[in-house]
């Protein structure tokens, strides 16, 4: 059993000793009534003589200052049973906002786990978002990224929307709420009647939000894009200071998961080329290599030729030489 279910239960118990007591003093006070009407009217009906002996004035004090210190006992108890049960209310009002705050934490170190073990943009961007509703008790969201080449917004991941709205969603830059919060860079926090003038082409939604936050992602050094968070059930909580920084934090961490994902696919990118290099250039070595074969056979064969050359030009020297003898024994006979 949990320490906040401790605490319900005792207070629980606490109520019921409570409503026990005054229930108690309740029958007393209706006891000692009809205590002191019985007693006044069988005061007029007895004879004196037993009236004096019994002394019924002395018993009608008695029995009203019996009342009267089990009344104060009552009230002591009531005194005592507030105290307790507004001590025992604000330890759980403090187990209830210790809670949230672990709960916080571990969503926090959920979506910050997914950001550093995670590449790819869109799931972490999905991951935090669903951190964010469970945190938060949002109804509605959105990550939308700036194209800053047309100076577009587009939703990229969302939560409770229309596919319709998803798919249409085009937003320039410093126009409507999303627009103006790329724009210049700075949060907001939306309750209740929004001042249409301050936006440019504000559309007042369809459907109906109760509160909302708009966050900017940011770099560095720009804005990439809007992060949205609305809570569209009427009666329901409304965001306050609190949830909007924890939504910053949200906000930083798609962020970090977007720029990681960008810088992880220019790795890529240039691994893939490196790749590709390195499988031309081990191409090209083996076509150097075949050719250095076929140079070398090249070469022996003219090594060959040119030995057989040799050859030759020796047998014509040793026949010239033949020849020459020949014609000087010829001479000399």
């Amino acid at each position: 059993m949990s320490k906040q279910t401790n605490y319900e239960y005792e207070l629980n118990k606490i109520e019921k000793r409570r409503w026990q007591l005054w229930f108690m003093a309740f029958l007393l006070i209706i006891a000692f009534a009809s205590t002191v009407v019985v007693l006044s009217m069988w005061g007029f009906e007895i004879p004196k003589s037993l009236n004096e002996v019994m002394n019924f004035k002395v018993l009608r004090i008695s029995l009203m200052l019996l009342t009267a210190a089990f009344c104060v006992y009552i009230v002591e108890r009531e005194i005592n049973f507030r105290k307790l049960s507004r001590s025992l209310l604000e330890e759980k009002i403090k187990i209830s906002s210790l809670n949230q705050k672990v709960h916080q934490v571990s969503a926090l170190l959920q979506a910050g786990k997914a950001v550093n073990s995670v590449l790819d943009a869109k799931k972490v961007s999905d991951i935090i978002l669903k951190a964010a509703f469970d945190l938060l008790g949002c109804t509605q969201g959105s990550i939308m990224l700036l194209n800053e080449k047309i100076g577009i917004l587009k939703i990229a991941n969302s939560y409770g929307l229309d596919k319709k709205i998803v798919a249409k969603a085009r937003i320039k830059v410093g126009e409507s709420i999303s627009g103006w919060v790329a724009k210049c860079g700075k949060p907001l926090l939306l309750s209740g009647d929004i001042n249409a003038g301050k936006y440019k082409n504000f559309a007042k939604k369809v459907r109906y939000i109760n509160s909302a936050i708009v966050v900017p992602l940011k770099t560095k050094d720009k804005t990439i894009g809007v992060l949205s968070l609305s809570i569209g059930k009427k009666g329901s909580k409304k965001f306050d200071k609190y949830d909007l920084n924890t939504a910053q934090v949200f906000a930083e961490q798609v962020s970090v998961a977007i720029v990681n994902a960008e810088l992880y696919e220019d790795v890529k990118k240039t691994h893939d080329e490196l790749i590709a290099v390195n499988k031309e250039f081990m191409n090209k070595n083996k076509e150097l290599n075949k050719a250095n074969v076929e140079l070398k056979d090249a070469n022996n064969e003219l090594e060959k030729f040119n030995k057989l050359t040799v050859d030759r030009e020796l047998q014509m020297i040793k026949l010239k030489d033949a020849i020459k003898k020949l014609e000087r024994g010829s001479r000399a006979s």
